[in-house]
């Protein structure tokens, strides 16, 4: 495990990384668990003082259950945090959510992460199937726009 200071708009943060080779990284900051896709820096990167963008970064709970992901470009569209089989599904096209509620549960290395809604919504197509098999960056649910 690799120790780092980080500060981030005047506060510094000291974050543990298992493995910096690993892709997702998943990094602790404060008891909070984050994956992180690290990618080369070019020319187009975002100076410092702006505003760091969520794409991209991926919240865990303090147990590291992923948080929902948009996908990027389409805030209207969720996609797995992870590869794994899902285990359950507790919504259906057309019901309405709130922030928070469970969605799908995704079991990956006999672990169960609940995956749950991002924001208030209604459900527009469930683009998955209990006991189906996802790849990490596959749709999981998209909402109506």
């Amino acid at each position: 495990m690799s120790r780092y200071r980080v500060t981030v708009d005047g506060r510094r943060y000291y974050v543990e990384i298992d493995d910096p080779q690993a892709r997702p990284v998943t990094a602790r900051v404060s008891g909070a668990t984050f994956s992180v896709d690290v990618e080369p820096s070019d020319s187009t990167e975002v100076p410092l003082s702006a505003p760091a963008p969520r794409a991209g970064i991926r919240q865990t709970t303090s147990a590291g259950t992923p948080a929902a992901t948009a996908a990027p470009g389409d805030p209207d569209r969720m996609i797995a945090p992870i590869p794994g089989v899902v285990a359950s599904i507790a919504i259906a096209a057309g019901q309405t959510v709130a922030r928070g509620d469970e969605l799908i549960t995704l079991e990956a290395m006999k672990m169960m992460n609940v995956i749950r809604s991002p924001r208030d919504g209604r459900i527009d197509t469930v683009h998955v199937a209990q006991g189906s098999r996802v790849a990490q960056g596959e749709p999981l649910i998209s909402f109506v726009p």
